[in-house]
């Protein structure tokens, strides 16, 4: 099974994502938010990410989605702080915009378990046309 952690500079947006994606998800994905640095500020936290990965370490991967460079950085850093090498083999950070490719990245998780093809889905938000 699937583990999902939303790294965004906004608590509220992590958050508010994660809200939707629960919506869509049957259950058999467990997703995470953590977005925001401390006391609710605007930023990213490598604890809180890396507190994340530990949450999900049972998943069979776990996948991060990302909003801006930094949140890559503190993701890459609690990838790196990590004392279990095999939770690290795990831990995927997905380069898919981040409301489309949670979405679709979820949805996939939710029919299979196949770690390729969840990857790919959540990367085809990136062609996805709203308006025609």
């Amino acid at each position: 099974m699937t583990g999902v952690i939303i790294v965004s500079h906004s608590e509220k947006l992590a958050e508010g994502l994660r809200d939707i994606v629960m919506e869509m998800n049957d259950g058999s994905v467990e997703v995470i938010a953590a977005g925001g640095a401390d006391d609710g500020r605007i930023g990213t936290n490598t604890t809180k990410i890396k507190n994340a990965i530990e949450t999900l370490a049972k998943r069979d991967q776990i996948l991060i989605f990302v909003d801006l460079g930094s949140a890559v950085i503190c993701s890459e850093t609690a990838i790196e702080l990590l004392e279990d090498g095999e939770l690290e083999k795990k831990v995927h950070i997905v380069d898919a915009p981040l409301v489309e490719g949670v979405i679709g990245g979820v949805i996939q998780a939710t029919i299979c378990n196949d770690l390729e093809k969840i990857i790919a889905t959540a990367k085809e938000g990136a062609s996805l046309k709203k308006v025609h």
